[in-house]
Order: structure tokens, then C-alpha cells, then sequence
């Protein structure tokens, strides 16, 4: 017997898969025509979304500028500065920028209320007509050991 092995392969009734073709001027984050996803969700899709949506905007979507177009949730209050009397936060985004806010600045879904030394008072933004009770949310100044991590 010789040292040589024959290998065969059979592939008797099986056929090539069809490689899907992409259409040329398709965008990315479209789907294929004729792609099923099996009742999954997209794993590009992003599973972090702000607590509370305001009424009227979809949730996920960043809408505006600065402080406006944040949440409470994805704000963290990084500094207390006091300025004659008057008290100002310095408030970090989700965008991991740096902002100056002071009483009466708006939120996205919320209003300063109060700020002092230790930390900022938040008042949601409620509709009127909801009879819901707005909420005072605070938030306290966090240590420099936390923010450098």
C-alpha cells in the first residue's frame, strides 16, 4: 500500500450559494431588498438612548446645539464656579465637552433650577395639559479623582 491518500470530494447535488450582488449608488444603512432579519434586531443599532424623550422627538436623535440638545441623564456636573454672586455649573455632555450654564438655562428636557456649591438642581419640562408634576432632579459635583478616569 502506497503512502498517498485520495481524497474525493462529492459534490453531487449540491450547488454554489449565490453571492449577493450590492447595487451600485445603495447608501449606507439601507437594507438589501429581499433581507430578512429573522425578528432580530440591527447590531449597528445603537442600545443606548436618553431616559425620558421629550414629547414630539424621537428618541436617539440629537437635536441643536450646546446644552440644549442634552438630557439630564447624559449630563454630569464637572465644576462650581462663583462669579461676584452669582453661581455658575460647568456641566460635561455626552460629547465629553465642557459647558457653562447658569440659573435659568435650558436642557433639553429640563431647566436649572438652582446651582450651589455642592452640586445643580434640575426641573424637568413637562406639558402643562399632562397634569403630570414636574420632577427636581440634582446632581452633584464630581470629585477630580472621577473625572480624570
Amino acid at each position: 500500500m502506497s503512502n498517498r491518500i485520495l481524497v474525493l470530494i462529492v459534490v453531487a447535488g449540491m450547488s454554489t450559494p449565490a453571492i449577493a450582488q450590492i447595487p451600485v449608488g445603495t447608501r449606507v444603512g439601507e437594507l438589501p431588498s429581499g433581507y430578512d432579519s429573522g425578528a432580530r434586531r440591527d447590531p449597528f443599532m445603537s442600545l443606548v438612548a436618553s431616559r425620558r424623550p421629550t414629547p414630539g422627538q424621537p428618541s436617539g436623535i440629537r437635536m441643536g446645539t450646546g446644552l440644549t440638545s442634552f438630557a439630564v441623564a447624559d449630563v454630569t456636573v464637572t465644576g462650581i464656579v462663583r462669579k461676584g454672586d452669582a453661581m455658575m455649573a460647568i456641566l460635561q455632555g455626552a460629547d465629553r465637552q465642557s459647558y457653562v450654564a447658569k440659573v435659568q438655562d435650558r436642557l433639553m428636557d429640563a431647566t436649572i433650577k438652582s446651582i450651589d456649591a455642592h452640586g445643580v438642581v434640575f426641573v424637568e419640562v413637562v406639558d402643562a395639559s399632562s397634569g403630570i408634576r414636574p420632577q427636581e432632579i440634582r446632581k452633584v459635583l464630581r470629585s477630580a479623582a472621577e473625572v480624570n478616569r
